[in-house]
């Protein structure tokens, strides 16, 4: 037990002793940053290319071909839509006195087929917020995303597939007792069908609340 304890101090008072050395970045690393920085345009304008050949060749076989009922079944519909816990309302910033940014809406979204699986979006979404107090209801926003708008809003990481979604609000005085309430409606663009979910948001917005979305990850 002693001769490990004596090579642990060993180790920390050799490290203890290394200096970090910093190297300024050469010629050469800065063209090979510049080279994977192309490569990585390139893979993506290849995937965009093959995208559009596929979307072809779905219009020229729609245009000739049934699809068989195997082929209609294992494609996947949106089945359910659901606002994220975290989606909450973030406090304005201020940089020298002056408003960097108003009181925003964040919003998580999640799209699941008739399996549970994830799936995206394919048609127009709607969000209405408000306030609930005293009998009264306080709009809040009012947004809506077309379907590109909700392709390029779509999050696929390392957590849940979701969609993160941003609008301004505008924040009556004298409202820190009431509930806010976030709707959301979807309608298919291929199908018409229109799905629906609410959820109640924390309220009213505090600064601990903004650090705490910004830290935790994204979770259904």
């Amino acid at each position: 037990m002693k001769t490990i304890l004596d090579k642990i101090c060993v180790a920390c008072l050799f490290m203890a002793g290394c200096h970090a050395t910093v190297f300024t970045p050469s010629p050469a690393d800065k063209l090979r940053q510049q080279a994977q920085e192309l490569e990585a345009k390139n893979v993506a304008l290849e995937s965009q290319v093959e995208e559009l050949r596929a979307q072809l060749a779905i219009k020229s076989e729609a245009a000739t071909k049934t699809p068989s009922a195997e082929l209609e079944e294992a494609t996947p519909h949106v089945a359910k839509i659901s606002i994220g816990n975290l989606s909450r309302a973030l406090p304005k910033k201020e940089t020298a006195g002056q408003v960097a940014q108003s009181e925003k809406l964040v919003l998580f979204v999640n799209a699941l087929d008739g399996r549970g699986g994830a799936i995206q979006l394919t048609g127009d979404l709607t969000l209405q917020a408000s306030l609930q107090m005293s009998g009264k209801v306080i709009p809040l926003a009012a947004a809506h995303w077309g379907p590109l708008q909700l392709r390029n809003a779509y999050r696929n990481g390392l957590g849940n597939s979701h969609y993160s979604l941003e609008t301004p609000i505008q924040v009556p005085p004298d409202c820190a007792d009431a509930t806010a309430l976030v709707v959301v409606t979807y309608v298919d663009g291929w199908s018409g069908r229109t799905l629906k979910t609410e959820r109640a948001i924390p309220w009213p917005i505090d600064d601990f609340t903004s650090e705490k979305s910004a830290k935790v990850g994204f979770e259904p």
